[in-house]
């Protein structure tokens, strides 16, 4: 594909430029736990099959709706599945984890910052499109240093979660780009399908073999293993 007309990149955040396994394998592995109670077994299967959430491995499944940071819909299911009384130690967890007595890394996959500055002193735009919040995105941005090199960081909470437009809308009137000079980084259906919602250039996908979603595979325009090829993939 012709890549000589993108001007902007959107990246996803989890499992494009933070290592999702380590990210937030254990935090959910903690949350599984703490929710259904000791020695609840059973529970902690159910709910970790409907999040899309290997017990054994701690490692999130191809198809996993977590993965593709679709949140809203998993914590009603669980809610469901929980019941009242256990169904407030879920929200107990997530205070814990927002107020900051739980923590979770911000693991980096690889060296991401060499990458983004060649990026950006090529003259691209790049920013954050998430479906985490934008707090802890602006955080992680910062962690693996590279958040003064993003024009943008937007999270599900203040610029509409993907696959809608909003980020995309957002991004262009920021940098003055047209959807159609912007390409989209990720690693699930949800970014492949926020590209083309929104009209963008193309969807560069980061694929990881051992973890790959074979429709999202086959869906994307240019993959890539790590964001350091990208660079080469836009003839830089």
């Amino acid at each position: 594909m012709d890549m000589s007309g993108v001007k902007g990149l959107l990246f996803d955040k989890d499992g494009t430029l933070l290592d999702l396994h380590a990210t937030w394998g254990m935090v959910l592995n903690d949350m599984i736990w703490f929710t259904a109670g000791e020695g609840e077994q059973r529970l902690a299967e159910d709910l970790a099959h409907i999040g899309g959430y290997d017990l054994e491995t701690k490692r999130f499944t191809p198809d996993s709706q977590l993965a593709q940071g679709d949140w809203g819909s998993i914590f009603e299911a669980w809610q469901q599945r929980l019941g009242p009384e256990k169904g407030k130690r879920l929200f107990q967890f997530l205070d814990e984890l927002r107020e900051g007595k739980r923590r979770r890394a911000s693991v980096a996959l690889g060296e991401i910052r060499p990458t983004i500055k060649r990026l950006v002193d090529a003259g691209l735009a790049i920013g954050i499109a998430t479906n985490d919040a934008e707090g802890p995105a602006r955080r992680d941005m910062e962690h693996i240093d590279i958040a003064d090199l993003c024009r943008v960081i937007y999270g599900h909470d203040s610029h509409g979660a993907k696959p809608g437009v909003e980020m995309m809308t957002a991004f262009c009137a920021e940098t003055g780009l047209q959807p159609g000079e912007v390409t989209m980084v990720g690693d699930t259906m949800t970014d492949l399908r926020f590209a083309r919602n929104a009209g963008a250039h193309s969807c560069i996908g980061i694929v990881d073999p051992s973890y790959a979603d074979q429709r999202f595979v086959e869906g994307v325009d240019a993959q890539v293993e790590h964001v350091n090829a990208i660079p080469a993939l836009l003839g830089l």
